[in-house]
């Protein structure tokens, strides 16, 4: 039969033990998520940035489009100079298709998050010239925001991102109804994936932003939720301690910097609109589109390999062997 002194040790030494294992728990829980915040009342935040006349028109210059006669009647003058590409003409860029995607392995160190914009307006007058008149565009970019509440229960912002319409290449919109994006801003203050201490305090993130549009033409024809196009901003072993020293040239070098991927502007939906003679005319509408950017963060080297087929959510999974040996990659 035990004492009660006994007892009593057995029971100390129970709460020692329980005590023991709750604080080694605390340890490495606090190992393995030195940057990580706990998520609460997480906010998800996206703003559209609209500018009037976001197109200098005023400073385009002329574009000759010379016939097949014209240009026939150089080469056998000897002038073929004269037909050579203005500095406004745009040239031929090849780019990779092939992007390293962040697997979906490690869950452990994954975080999926989404923004999305919808009922927006591309340009902001109708038009009497067709689907695609870039006259009156005003989208000129959006912002995400990532809140939280910190431990003090303050609202604390873990990231901010912002990308503008590529201006730079004005003649790519007016000639192709194309444009591309710019990264304008981009702050990361807190992971929402879990970072080990071990990982140097590292961080890659996978932006998609997707350009979808419903629209009718002149024929009656009806296009829903149509994929304008997609641009892919990738981010590999980007700093999270602000005393790095390579945390401020990372963030700045991305400033300005083309992301990968390009858009159709936005078609004008077939309709009818009033004129100011009260006379009722066909035309076509502001351009009604969304935005949805998936974002997905991982503090975990793993990587596969997709071939991203532009203006298609279509992406092929594959290794690096099989895309090297796709008839895609075959030169002729």
């Amino acid at each position: 039969m035990k004492t009660p002194v006994v007892k009593n040790h057995f029971a100390f030494f129970g709460l020692l033990l329980t005590l023991s294992i709750f604080l080694y728990s605390c340890s490495l829980f606090n190992m393995f998520t030195l940057n990580s915040k706990k998520v609460e009342k997480e906010k998800l935040h996206m703003k559209i940035k609209e500018r009037r006349d976001v197109i200098s028109y005023e400073s385009l210059k002329s574009q000759a489009v010379l016939t097949i006669d014209q240009r026939a009647e150089a080469e056998r003058n000897g002038t073929r100079g004269l037909i050579a590409p203005a500095a406004t003409t745009l040239i031929s860029l090849a780019a990779d298709g092939v992007k390293k995607i962040i697997s979906n392995e490690q869950k452990k160190y994954l975080a999926n998050y989404q923004f999305s914009l919808t009922d927006l307006y591309f340009y902001d007058q109708l038009s009497n010239e067709g689907p695609f008149d870039p006259v009156g565009m005003q989208f000129s970019g959006f912002k995400l925001i990532r809140t939280f509440k910190n431990n003090l229960g303050v609202d604390d912002t873990a990231l901010i991102a912002e990308f503008a319409l590529d201006t730079l290449r004005s003649f790519e919109i007016i000639n192709n109804s194309m444009f591309r994006l710019r990264v304008k801003d981009f702050q990361l203050r807190y992971p929402k994936a879990k970072v080990p201490k071990k990982d140097n305090n590292k961080l890659n993130m996978d932006f998609e932003i997707t350009f979808l549009t419903s629209y009718v033409n002149s024929q009656g024809m009806i296009f829903d939720s149509v994929v304008l196009g997609k641009f892919y901003f990738l981010l590999r072993d980007a700093p999270l301690d602000h005393n790095d020293t390579a945390y401020q040239p990372y963030y700045a070098k991305l400033k300005d910097s083309l992301i990968d991927g390009k858009s159709f502007i936005v078609p004008r939906s077939f309709g009818y609109h009033r004129e100011p003679d009260d006379q009722t005319k066909p035309g076509y509408s502001q351009g009604a589109y969304s935005i949805h950017v998936k974002v997905k963060e991982s503090s975990k080297d793993h990587f596969i390999n997709q071939l991203v087929i532009e203006n298609s959510s279509l992406m092929i999974d594959a290794s690096r062997d099989q895309l090297k040996g796709s008839s895609l990659f075959h030169k002729f």
